[in-house]
């Protein structure tokens, strides 16, 4: 009989030894719990850093007004996936398409969206996300934009332009880096056809004017995730910076790459047109209010970098006079639609930055209207206005054409005028009034109205 209840049964089994790794476990065991406790707290910091900002600055998180756009992963809320809007604030009906303008104001970041669908099915769109002062509430320096497009295989192409070539990137693989500012070709699974243009970061100067900051943009890479393709765009948050890109997508070619002889009427063949003259090759940059260029010596501001709106830029002309290619006819209908929104209350496209000479000599200040210039903006306003119907570009063109009949009401038409008045006047040169006179003619016969074609025979 046991009456042990079995303690002291001697054929019972022995515990098996435990291991070293099992002793080492159990004696520093707390050790090992307080490295744990580290390295998810090193791990969690984003949270936690976004935990203690949340309680410190809770009443402005609460005044700030919109939903939150940024997407939380891995403990930090820094990645935005740009996809449409579920409805537009502004829609206006083109003869070539339809035009689509939100601005979304989140309670972490702001974004201008901007969409223009053409009746053969392709789609531009336009984003700018300025800085917001909620992004330092947020402790949220650095963000990534993702752009997705559901495909299984890939290719890029861009102009070199160190090598003044042609370069391809092979099949794009996950992490597969794109060439940093420059207009990229991307083609998925030889069905759907791309134009992409990277983030880039502007510091405002003034209306018009923007310091193109090249060090804020990290390498955009690709990633394959979800049954698809995303570019994956990092970009630095700074006070006084915003960002700008925009892209083209298409079910039909957008570039030839198999051909490189030139276009119907112009010198240019179509990848020379697309890949160069509008990536940052042709030295332009697209924007949100239209075609910038570099600010030209003789003009402030003035310096490496610094861009200035130039409604009047000569790619628009290459681009109209492209009617075989349907992408530069696409590009060329955005631009000038973006640029017949520039015409101001006056009826003139000001030129935004300052010339020095002309400041110096009769004290004409930036904002002033060059009346050749303006006149050439005009003429590829009709232009645009025949090939693409007159929705979108009417009113502008009218304007125009009114300030240039007020100019002839108070005398002798003049080189250059200002909404403030200047102490000294200009008259017209030759050039200019025959380039004034070209523009009131062809704006004359477009709008079926004799009173302007009446004011070039004044001229």
């Amino acid at each position: 009989m046991r009456d042990d209840y079995g303690y002291n049964d001697n054929n019972k089994k022995k515990p098996r030894r435990s291991g070293k790794f099992m002793s080492l476990m159990i004696r520093y065991n707390k050790i090992l719990w307080v490295l744990l406790i580290a390295v998810a707290l090193y791990s969690g910091r984003g949270m936690l850093s976004n935990t203690i900002n949340t309680f410190r600055n809770w009443e402005e998180i609460q005044a700030a007004k919109g939903d939150v756009i940024l997407v939380q992963h891995l403990f930090v809320r820094d990645r935005f996936y740009q996809e449409d809007p579920e409805t537009y604030s502004e829609t206006v009906i083109l003869d070539g398409g339809t035009y689509y303008h939100n601005l979304r104001e989140g309670s972490d970041i702001t974004l201008e969206q901007e969409k223009f669908e053409f009746k053969n099915g392709d789609v531009f769109r336009h984003i700018t996300i300025p800085y917001v002062q909620s992004i330092d509430i947020m402790d949220v320096e650095t963000l990534k934009m993702f752009t997705g497009f559901k495909y299984k295989s890939g290719s890029a192409y861009y102009y070199d332009t160190a090598k003044q070539a042609w370069a391809k990137i092979g099949m794009l693989r996950g992490g597969t880096p794109l060439p940093e500012n420059t207009l990229v070709y991307l083609i998925f699974d030889d069905t759907h056809y791309v134009l992409f243009d990277q983030l880039y970061a502007y510091d405002e100067v003034d209306g018009g004017v923007y310091f193109a900051n090249s060090e804020r943009v990290p390498v955009s890479h690709t990633v394959q995730q979800g049954g698809g393709w995303y570019i994956i765009q990092p970009f630095h948050m700074i006070e006084g910076s915003s960002y700008q890109g925009w892209y083209l997508t298409s079910s039909e070619p957008l570039v030839d790459l198999e051909s490189s002889d030139p276009l119907a009427g112009l010198d240019v063949s179509e990848q020379e047109l697309i890949l160069r003259e509008l990536g940052q090759g042709g030295n332009i940059r697209l924007l949100s209010d239209g075609l910038y260029s570099p600010v030209p010596e003789g003009y402030t501001p003035n310096g490496e970098a610094y861009y200035c709106r130039s409604d009047n830029a000569e790619q628009l002309d290459l681009l109209l006079a492209a009617e075989d290619s349907a992408a530069a006819q696409e590009m060329a209908q955005v631009i000038a639609f973006k640029i017949a929104q520039n015409v101001n209350e006056y009826g003139y496209f000001e030129t935004p930055v300052q010339n020095t000479q002309l400041y110096e000599d009769y004290g004409i200040r930036y904002g002033y209207a060059d009346l050749k210039a303006n006149a050439e903006i005009g003429r590829k306003l009709v232009t645009a206005a025949e090939l693409f119907g007159k929705g979108g570009f009417e009113d502008a063109i009218r304007a125009l054409a009114d300030f240039y009949a007020a100019r002839l009401e108070e005398g002798t038409l003049p080189e250059y005028w200002h909404t403030k008045g200047e102490i000294k006047t200009v008259p017209a040169s030759a050039d200019t009034r025959k380039a004034v006179a070209l523009f009131l003619n062809a704006a004359g016969e477009l709008l079926n109205d004799s009173s302007i074609s009446a004011l070039a025979d004044a001229i």
